[in-house]
């Protein structure tokens, strides 16, 4: 019984969004791939006429393999057995002394965990019964609703990984059992937490590299996963290449396979990237937008962004990876994702022949679908696109109000929120992330001022524009 309430520590493991397609060859100097255009030649960041990137031809894939993915992650044995159905059912008396009238509605309230699509024994999206035991998956963090409606790839929002794990503990210590020891899992807001420094923490536990490791990376916001096929870099610093498989399949180690176990498995993990590069981003649900504005838009979008991001004429484009000293954003996962951190990984069988680099810098995310994947930079520290467009309409304190359809600002493209004056001071355990503060290291919302120079009618048409991307 203790030994699989360890297990416990996988479940942030498999959130990490940890993929690495022929991408971008590592710089011979580890430096920064810095953004280039189709010559080859230094494009700069968006200054009113920079050329776009070079389109790509998207990555064929076999029907059957990617079937054979899908079934992989909705049916198969990735991820394992985390804790018995039992404890799983009884979180609540964690924080309440008498049960609540809808448990399963409760436990997906406190952790924000998603509506499952199935009846799915009452388990939310990502969690499954297995003999007893209740089973996580890529799904925890990479489901999320939108607007009202479950998105499989899309970001879980309001998942507070870091009570999650805290009431696994106290649970245990509630029956008498030795509470989990699992790395330390920091979530930063809802939605937002440092998977990579606690897979660094985790690594240290069976290596010794011999060099200082950051086990403080920084704060990320899940990918949206049907954005993989349009791009050749991952994470959200292009620090891995596209291809990579092996590192997503390092998150089953936290379950106690053994690296044997795994490449008897590699088949079915490179099936479910198959199955991945076939998702679809998820149309725009509100009133569609005027076709003139739409028009407008393209071509300031043309003319201002594609310098970085995918040109729309293209279904896949080179990445780019923007150093952080032109972009401005929070500089700390750029920071400490450094040449230590990649070489404890590229050492590693998980690293072989798909290597990491250390970039100094941030992946120009595709824009495909990017209506459904607030919040906004890398670290969901902006919650609409206006805001990522207007750098005066970024709260510094935020509380985001849900994920219905009501809730979801179909204006500014992105998510309501409740506005707040300061942090709460001494919140629980239950109220820490509930307020993002973009005044904690790692979490701050500067930088991407390119659409500070745009006019509100050309920031509009721009809006209106990526809603239908």
């Amino acid at each position: 019984m203790v030994t699989s309430w360890l297990r416990v520590g996988a479940v942030v493991l498999l959130c990490s969004g940890l993929w690495a397609c022929p991408g971008l060859p590592p710089p011979p100097d580890g430096g920064v791939v810095e953004p280039r255009d189709a010559a080859g030649e230094d494009a700069g960041v968006p200054d009113g006429g920079a050329p776009s990137p070079s389109c790509l031809t998207l990555e064929a894939v076999d029907p059957a393999v990617v079937d054979a993915g899908r079934r992989f992650l909705f049916e198969g044995s990735v991820g394992g057995p985390l804790v018995p159905k039992l404890a799983f059912d009884n979180l609540w008396r964690v924080w309440a002394t008498v049960p609540p009238a809808d448990v399963p509605a409760a436990i997906r309230a406190r952790y924000g965990f998603v509506p499952a699509l199935t009846p799915n024994d009452g388990l939310p999206m990502g969690f499954r019964l297995d003999n007893g035991w209740v089973r996580a998956d890529c799904l925890v963090c990479h489901a999320g609703e939108v607007a009202g409606q479950v998105v499989v790839g899309a970001p879980s929002t309001r998942l507070q990984l870091e009570l999650f794990v805290d009431d696994l503990k106290a649970l245990a210590q509630l029956v008498g059992q030795q509470p989990p020891n699992p790395p330390r899992v920091r979530t930063g807001a809802r939605g937002i937490s440092d998977i990579v420094g606690m897979t660094m923490q985790l690594a240290l536990r069976t290596t010794n590299p011999g060099v200082p490791i950051n086990t403080e990376i920084g704060y990320q916001d899940p990918p949206a996963w049907w954005t993989l096929a349009t791009k050749t870099r991952t994470y959200v610093d292009g620090s891995g290449p596209q291809s990579a498989h092996r590192t997503m399949m390092a998150t089953q180690l936290a379950f106690g396979a053994t690296q044997q176990s795994l490449e008897q498995q590699e088949p079915e993990y490179i099936a479910l990237r198959a199955y991945l590069l076939t998702l679809p981003p998820p149309a725009w649900p509100f009133t569609a937008p005027a076709t003139d504005a739409v028009a407008r838009g393209r071509e300031l979008f043309r003319e201002r962004c594609t310098a970085c991001h995918r040109d729309d004429r293209c279904e896949r484009s080179e990445s780019v990876i923007v150093p952080r000293g032109s972009l401005g954003t929070d500089a700390e996962r750029s920071v400490k994702y450094g040449p230590n951190e990649v070489g404890l990984i590229n050492a590693s069988w998980f690293g072989t022949g798909q290597a990491h680099q250390s970039t100094g810098g941030y992946l120009a995310p595709s824009l495909r679908g990017v209506w459904a994947s607030a919040p906004y930079l890398h670290n969901g520290s902006v919650p609409t696109l206006e805001g990522v467009l207007d750098s005066t309409k970024r709260p510094r304190f935020f509380r985001v109000r849900g994920t219905s359809r009501a809730e979801y600002d179909e204006a500014a493209v992105g998510l309501k929120v409740d506005v707040l004056t300061a942090a709460p001071v001494n919140p629980t355990s239950a109220e820490r992330a509930d307020v993002y503060d973009t005044t904690r290291p790692g979490l701050g919302n500067g930088g991407h001022l390119f659409g500070d120079s745009l006019t509100d009618a050309q920031r509009r048409d721009v809006l209106e524009f990526l809603k239908t991307q």
